[in-house]
């Protein structure tokens, strides 16, 4: 068997803020809330997933998402 050596992720890791891991679920949230407004031409539940959106979108820019993969 081939000798891997070190195999962790430990300088190559996210640092895994709990505020990203926020913002990836209201965005997952809303995209899925989106959907089904969609589906069921609901324009209450279209308003609903564009807010959760926006929140997200704006958390993930006030929080440096994009920091956490440097």
């Amino acid at each position: 068997m081939a000798d891997l050596g070190d195999t962790s992720q430990a300088d190559t890791a996210h640092k895994h803020k709990t505020s990203s891991w926020i913002t990836v679920a209201l965005i997952t949230v809303a995209t899925i809330v989106l959907g089904f407004a969609f589906v069921l031409q609901s324009i209450p539940l279209a308003i609903v997933g564009g807010v959760l959106l926006l929140a997200g979108i704006v958390l993930g820019i006030t929080g440096g998402i994009m920091e956490d993969a440097t």
